[in-house]
């Protein structure tokens, strides 16, 4: 019997005023929850652009599947760095238009911050509330030290213009960001990628794949 992959909450700091209702339980991807949906998770759209294109482009088609679990995480179309810049605010504008999106359809979602480099800056933290619950997503960013430097720098932005209160990442986290929440008093929480947890928190039985939030 084939079961769900889910990504479940891993706490790594937690700052003042925490409470666990502010963060999701459980992450569940969106081609996933296609296939086998659980829907207490919250659907991330953390996936390759290519296997996820059809249906960020399309997601008016899949408004009411979505409306089935706990909440969403808005869009996370790559804001690439080596990209030109019109591409760049182009994804931008993709990933901003799934917040307006969820919003309308009475959809709970956590906005996805994404941005490139330094350029990405003056247009990727547009009408992203101070002060809130902020995802980013990691996974893919961690394989070579520019991507690295890149990353990070992303991250210190988020912190020094948004301020969030907690910080939730999927995929890998590494001291420095931890070290960075800890000085800002954020709380920190992380969600292994799918590719983490097919080598980390498995068990294979024949074709089946089992992970668990225990």
């Amino acid at each position: 019997m084939r079961h769900p992959i889910v990504s479940c909450a891993q706490i790594l700091y937690k700052g003042h005023g925490f409470n666990n209702d502010d963060i999701p339980e459980k992450l569940q991807s969106f081609s996933e929850s296609l296939h086998y949906p659980v829907h207490d998770a919250w659907v991330h759209f953390y996936e390759e652009d290519e296997h996820c294109k059809i249906y960020t482009e399309g997601l008016a088609l899949y408004l009411e599947h979505i409306k089935k679990f706990a909440g969403a995480i808005s869009l996370d179309r790559s804001v690439g760095w080596s990209d030109n810049i019109e591409d760049q605010k182009n994804m931008n504008r993709v990933n901003k238009h799934s917040r307006k999106v969820f919003a309308e359809n009475g959809i709970p979602y956590i906005t996805n911050v994404r941005f490139g480099d330094k350029k990405s800056y003056s247009f990727c933290f547009e009408d992203i509330p101070q002060n809130s619950v902020l995802f980013v997503g990691a996974h893919g960013t961690q394989n070579r030290a520019d991507y690295k430097a890149v990353f990070f720098a992303g991250i210190c932005a988020t912190v020094e213009r948004l301020h969030p209160k907690i910080l939730l990442i999927y995929g890998s986290v590494d001291k420095r960001i931890l070290s960075l929440c800890i000085k800002n008093d954020i709380t920190l929480v992380q969600y292994l990628s799918q590719c983490s947890l097919a080598h980390k928190s498995y068990i294979k039985s024949g074709n089946s794949l089992i992970s668990s939030c225990s």
